[in-house]
């Protein structure tokens, strides 16, 4: 070692390089695109090592990476630091982890901490950036589409059924007759709603106006049936099912009667019904004969109750016109009648509804009902007028059914003053049938809604209401070059179906054409020229006919009335032999061709708890006594 102020030996290199510090200093500036973070370095604790800022609460995931980083080199920094100074990468880690933490949505402590409303506000949904979050993304969506679409469907098919239709007591009636009828299985929409958005979007609105008359309570009593015209055509609802190609030729009709009298007396109803044409040899007739060809009416009324005018177009394009007997003023000219009727009523075709107009809801029948009853034993037949004591209950009408139940428990007073010695014997019959009647009540009427059976005339047939003689009924008459003629709508029995067969039995029911004989269109009269004796064994009329059918007219009163001195004195001949021998083949427009005022009796009852106001001479009154028939009027 040299001294001060002298030079070491030569072999003795001189160090110049200043001594190293703890750590290099980078003093480049940083680049003019790039902001100065001015954030002052964080405080070093009482060991040395700075502390780090808080992980962000909220945050992506590149904030979380970044805090994660930022640890490790604050733990780095601490190590260097021991000896109580602060590096320079610590530092910087520090000031890089504020910074992140920032950017990934997390708050310091100098900042407040959000509510949870301002984290709602300030959420902002991210795209996921990697297959598998996409994918993710896309299950979600899908199964959430699904569930929407699989609930609108599911609640939009409950609407149309009768779950949904039913829940309405206004509906009580309707729903009642559809779960007894023959067409339970099928939606309420397949037969009210038309196929496509226009008819869904009709019927909802409809909908809508019948929930606004249920919640104001303004809905009428009974519920009236559907306008014909705003049901969906048959084409995309009866025949989807019932083809006109697959009609039968023949289909046999039978049912068990009683009559209203004192023993209920049984009778065998019998015939054969024509659905697809008139005979097995005759497609001429039949009663599908309307649907299958081209026919048009006119009715002043929404469930076509009255028919005024007819019109079938035939196959070489010709019109045929009927008009009501009614609405002839001058039969040699009827045009402007015809006229008139066009300009103010609706035209509509002739198909399925008008006649099955009831098969959606067909509230049964008391009549069918108690026969039924009567024939399965369910009511004993032994009970002296339990027919017509059962009908007197189920035809009126009754502010509710308490007092329909109370009249039907009246049974017992009846029979202990009228028959005492069958009250005594028969208490539990009586009891039965007291029950049965109450049951049948519920079926067939709803009093709370006013309706009853006699509310919603059912066309199918002309027993209890007009039905078929709407039309055939005799009074409606063909038209030529504007002149009204002689010739009617065939009316007779045969027209549709056989001539029906009453008894014990029923032992034949004649089929096929039948023989020129009966082509006179007075035969009716004229066939005893042929038939000797009402006793068809022996002769060439047993050949179709049983032994007993001839007494099917012959038993009637009918077969007594003069009719060669009706056309100089009929007054007297009705007189003498009664006007119900005249309903028997006669309707009430016959008589109306001349007279303004009623003349045939009233046979069958289609208006409840009203006497006098039904139809007059509708019902066949061979088929059972009814009210006239027993000497009482409709109840």
């Amino acid at each position: 070692m040299s001294e001060p102020g002298t030079h070491g030996p030569a072999d003795e290199p001189v160090d110049a390089t200043p001594p190293p510090a703890d750590e290099p200093v980078d003093a480049t500036p940083p680049p003019a695109d790039e902001p100065v973070d001015a954030t002052p370095p964080p405080a070093a604790d009482a060991d040395g090592a700075f502390t780090a800022a808080p992980e962000a609460e909220i945050g992506g995931a590149d904030g979380a990476d970044a805090a994660g980083e930022t640890a490790q080199l604050v733990d780095t920094g601490a190590a260097d630091g021991a000896d109580g100074e602060a590096s320079p990468e610590a530092a910087a880690a520090a000031t890089v982890s504020v910074a992140a933490s920032e950017a990934a949505g997390g708050e310091t402590e100098d900042q407040p901490r959000k509510s949870w409303r301002g984290r709602v506000l300030s959420f902002r949904f991210r795209l996921p950036r990697t297959r598998r979050g996409i994918f993710a993304l896309l299950l979600v969506v899908g199964a959430f589409a699904f569930a929407g679409i699989w609930t609108s469907v599911t609640l939009v098919h409950w609407t149309e059924t009768a779950d949904f239709c039913g829940r309405c007591h206004q509906m009580g009636p309707e729903l009642t007759a559809y779960e007894t009828g023959p067409h339970r299985d099928v939606t309420c929409g397949e037969c009210h709603v038309e196929p496509g958005v226009a008819g869904w979007v009709k019927a909802k609105l409809n909908g809508t106006r019948q929930l606004i008359q249920v919640l104001t309570g303004l809905y009428p009593q009974p519920i009236p049936p559907p306008d014909h015209d705003a049901l969906p055509s048959t084409a995309d609802t009866c025949q989807k099912c019932h083809s006109l190609d697959r009609l039968a030729s023949s289909s046999l009709v039978t049912r068990t009667s009683f009559g209203e009298d004192e023993t209920n007396t049984r009778a065998f109803v019998g015939l054969m019904i024509r659905p697809g044409s008139g005979d097995t040899f005759d497609e001429s007739r039949g009663v599908h004969w309307h649907v299958l060809r081209n026919v048009e009416f006119r009715t002043p009324d929404e469930n076509a109750e009255k028919i005024d005018y007819v019109a079938e177009t035939m196959p070489d394009g010709t019109v045929e016109e009927y008009i009501a007997q009614d609405k002839v003023k001058i039969a040699e000219d009827v045009k402007p009648e015809i006229d008139a009727i066009k300009a103010a009523e609706k035209p509509r075709t002739m198909d399925c509804i008008q006649c099955h107009n009831r098969v959606g809801h067909p509230i049964p029948n008391p009549r069918h009902g108690l026969d039924n009853d009567l024939m399965n034993e369910r009511i004993d037949q032994q009970l002296p007028y339990i027919k017509r004591e059962g009908m007197r209950i189920l035809w009126n009408g009754y502010p509710d059914q308490e007092t329909a139940f109370a009249e039907a428990d009246k049974l017992d007073d009846f029979y202990a003053l009228e028959y005492p010695t069958v009250a005594e014997a028969s208490a539990r019959e009586i009891d039965q049938a007291i029950t049965q009647i109450k049951i049948l009540y519920k079926l067939t009427a709803t009093p709370e809604m006013k309706a009853t059976y006699s509310s919603y005339p059912d066309f199918m047939g002309h027993m209890d209401f007009p039905g078929c003689f709407r039309c055939h009924d005799g009074g409606h008459f063909r038209v030529e070059d504007g002149k009204v003629t002689t010739k009617v709508i065939p009316y007779t029995c045969d027209t549709c179906h056989t001539w029906p067969q009453i008894g014990g039995a029923v032992a034949s029911l004649p089929l096929g054409q039948p023989p020129v004989t009966h082509d006179d269109s007075l035969y009716v009269f004229n066939h005893k020229d042929v038939a000797t004796s009402v006793d068809p064994g022996g002769q060439s009329c047993g050949e179709c006919h049983a032994r007993d059918y001839c007494t099917n007219c012959h038993k009637t009163g009918a077969v007594n009335v003069e009719h060669d001195a009706m056309s100089t004195n009929h007054a007297a001949v009705i007189r003498e032999f009664g006007n119900q021998s005249c309903a028997y083949c006669h309707q009430p427009v016959y008589c109306a061709r001349c007279h303004t005022e009623p003349v045939l009796p009233v046979t069958t009852i289609t208006q409840a708890g009203v006497p006098g106001s039904a139809p007059q001479g509708i019902r066949w009154p061979l088929i059972a006594s009814g009210p006239a028939a027993t000497g009482r009027g409709a109840p």
